[in-house]
């Protein structure tokens, strides 16, 4: 069995075990290393039972592959997946990014108690813009956190 073939087993093992989390494969030839990205980064950082996952994967890999590396990321390292050669979403997974974002409104308020939204999505990635979102009028404030 190639490491490629072992990482893809084991991940698809794994997602079962961690239906709330999805994750990434890479290889990179040029430095010969997996990569593999856990996500949510909450599950990865914190979770004892994956973090003991992770641990008895590693000493497995090392020792069927001793000349090849592996490495577990999540998604506010440093370095990154480029191109996934391999994605899967555990039956509970729910998208959510630790990358910073602003959320932008300007409110103007029409004659039927609906607030109009002229705004714009920003990211360090691109930018995308909402134009005429009815909200219903409420005069709570709300705070927006990414």
């Amino acid at each position: 069995m190639t490491a490629k073939e072992f990482i893809t087993k084991e991940l698809g093992d794994f997602i079962k075990k961690f239906p709330q989390v999805s994750v990434r494969y890479e290889y990179h030839e040029l430095s010969n290393a997996h990569f593999i990205e856990v996500v949510p980064n909450e599950v990865y950082s914190l979770n004892d039972d994956y973090i003991s996952w992770e641990t008895n994967m590693w000493d497995r890999f090392v020792n069927l592959y001793p000349v090849e590396g592996i490495c577990f990321i999540s998604d506010d390292a440093l370095v990154g997946i480029e191109k996934a050669e391999l994605t899967l979403y555990g039956t509970d997974y729910t998208p959510v990014s630790t990358i910073q974002e602003m959320v932008a409104f300007d409110a103007a308020f029409n004659k039927n108690g609906y607030s109009i939204y002229n705004g714009s999505f920003i990211s360090n990635r691109d930018c995308h813009i909402i134009d005429d979102v009815q909200l219903p009028y409420s005069s709570q404030t709300f705070l927006f956190a990414a």
